[in-house]
């Protein structure tokens, strides 16, 4: 699986940051800044069905597109720390979404770093679970480079 998601992971992410930038008929228009938490949540919640375009777009959207880089631990490991790996990803995508509001090519929205980091938690816990589970041998993908180290220390 590590193999995989090392190919796939840099494609993904290149995908994704089109996708916010220019996908979805986005152009240049205006940058808008959305600082008040739950607030667009609140509104999708309260105005669209949860089976809508609208509200599987915004709100499932954003939360699933995200599920990936809760894996990041399995290609740098200092990011199966849980503390590290949301730091990192809270500055990055908070980078991301104000680069959105400069570039006027979105919306810089403090809810779609909520739901985005959702998105990584989802991914991170279930990674977690699966290694517990040992589910499709995740358990020594995670942990084959300290297994790897420690063989090579004792020859």
């Amino acid at each position: 699986m590590r193999r995989y998601y090392a190919v796939l992971i840099p494609f993904y992410t290149i995908f994704l940051l089109y996708m916010m930038f220019y996908g979805c008929g986005r152009h240049p228009e205006f940058g808008f800044l959305q600082l008040n938490p739950l607030q667009s949540i609140t509104y999708f919640l309260r105005y669209n069905s949860f089976f809508s375009e609208t509200f599987m777009v915004n709100i499932v959207g954003n939360i699933l597109v995200f599920v990936p880089f809760g894996w990041l631990g399995l290609l740098i490991k200092k990011l199966n720390s849980l503390p590290l790996l949301f730091f990192v990803f809270v500055c990055g995508i908070s980078m991301i979404e104000l680069t959105q509001y400069y570039t006027a090519r979105g919306t810089a929205d403090v809810d779609d770093v909520f739901l985005n980091t959702f998105g990584l938690l989802i991914g991170y816990f279930g990674l977690r679970i699966a290694t517990i589970l040992k589910f499709a041998d995740l358990g020594i993908e995670l942990n084959y480079e300290s297994a790897t180290s420690a063989y090579s220390y004792n020859q």
